[in-house]
Order: C-alpha cells, then sequence, then structure tokens
C-alpha cells in the first residue's frame, strides 16, 4: 500500500502542471467570446389563416355564462340546434323485423 501511495503522489504534480498550462475561461468575465443566440419564434411554423373572423371576446364570455350548469346545458343547447334539422336529414326507417323473413 505503502509503494502505490508513493507513486500516486509522484503522478499528482503532473497532472497540476498540465492543468496550469493553459488559463481556465471564467463565466463571470465578460471578455470571454461566446456564440451568438438566434431567435426564432415558437408560433413560427403554425399554420396561418386558421380562424376564419375574429370573435369580440366579452361576447363570446357572456354566451358561455349562458351556460350555468356547464357541460348539462351545452349538451341540451346542442340538441335544440339540431332539432329542426333532425326530421329532414334522417334516412328512411327500416321496415319492421317482421316484415323480414328469416331462415333458420
Amino acid at each position: 500500500m505503502t509503494i502505490r501511495f508513493l507513486f500516486c503522489m509522484l503522478l499528482l504534480p503532473l497532472g497540476n502542471a498540465h492543468a496550469q498550462g493553459a488559463p481556465a475561461l471564467q463565466p463571470a468575465d465578460p471578455a470571454v467570446p461566446v456564440p451568438a443566440v438566434s431567435y426564432r419564434s415558437v408560433f413560427a411554423d403554425l399554420p396561418t389563416g386558421v380562424e376564419a373572423a375574429r370573435e369580440d371576446w366579452k361576447k363570446a364570455n357572456n354566451e358561455v355564462g349562458r351556460f350555468t350548469r356547464g357541460h348539462v346545458d351545452i349538451l341540451k343547447w346542442e340538441q335544440q340546434q339540431a332539432a329542426p334539422a333532425a326530421p329532414a336529414a334522417r334516412p328512411e326507417a327500416a321496415p319492421p323485423a317482421a316484415a323480414h323473413p328469416h331462415k333458420h
């Protein structure tokens, strides 16, 4: 163990001499050169023209405020909006099951 310790003690000065050869750059030094920072917006790749028109936020806020019970009110409102169009868009009803002959 003593030989190993002495060998390490002999090598330590070699490592220190190598480390002291070049002056270390200090991050706080204003003279240290740094690469230029480039700016690119995170929104640059978003598609443009997605919104057809901008809506007044106060009007939109008031419209949403009508649905005091939340999702339940929205579902009822959607059913009311679809109710007049539903009979016209409905396909013809299928004949009763008794009209179809079944083979067993």
